[in-house]
């Protein structure tokens, strides 16, 4: 009895110092990530990155067996903060790879995630024919560009009223994590009519 409750506190302990070490990295990495943006909204943020430094507990788990589900799959992380609130979390989460978006919201007054139901996209469509341009360009980035996080003004702005900040955070099949901040996505398509 006494051996297995040791292994069940090792794999605990072990479980626990994996999602510690992951959740860790992407923060540094995010904080790296503001401090290089071009955007000058983006050092707005360094307090509500240390704040998700704590609750990012409530879906790193998921994040870290989707990294030993997908192997070879690259995953992105994109978290979402108000860009009127100082020293918030970030209240909507999502989670994508190999089709499949797994999202997170944070309601109000709330310390804990609420799942959404997870949803298989069709060539980065819902089922209500919803396209997460994001998501879409930025594999299409990846691929062609190792450097896809160094030039955001690339995909938006930081001139605009939308209210919110974005992380966007790419883990490779490698663990390599690199992240990028964004005030404003503007869909390609917009982009091109300038």
């Amino acid at each position: 009895m006494r051996f297995v409750i040791a292994l069940i506190s090792i794999i605990i302990a072990f479980s626990c110092s994996t999602t510690r070490t992951l959740n860790l990295a992407i923060n540094s990495n995010q904080n790296d990530c503001i401090q290089s943006s071009p955007f000058k909204s983006a050092r707005s943020i360094s307090n509500d990155l240390q704040r998700q430094l704590s609750y990012r507990k409530n879906y790193i788990a998921n994040l870290q067996n989707l990294k030993l589900k997908f192997p070879n799959d690259t995953i992105i992380l994109k978290e979402n903060y108000d860009y009127i609130c100082i020293g918030c979390q970030a209240d909507y989460i999502a989670i994508f790879v190999d089709s499949l978006l797994f999202s997170y919201r944070l309601e109000d007054h709330k310390t804990e995630y609420t799942k959404q139901p997870t949803i298989t996209l069709r060539n980065f469509k819902d089922s209500d024919g919803y396209l997460y341009d994001d998501f879409l360009e930025l594999i299409q980035e990846i691929r062609a560009n190792p450097k896809w996080y160094e030039n955001p003004e690339k995909f938006g702005t930081d001139y605009c009223f939308d209210g919110g900040h974005t992380l966007y955070t790419v883990i490779f099949p490698s663990s390599k994590i690199e992240s990028m901040y964004m005030r404003c996505w503007i869909p390609k398509e917009d982009r091109d009519k300038k």
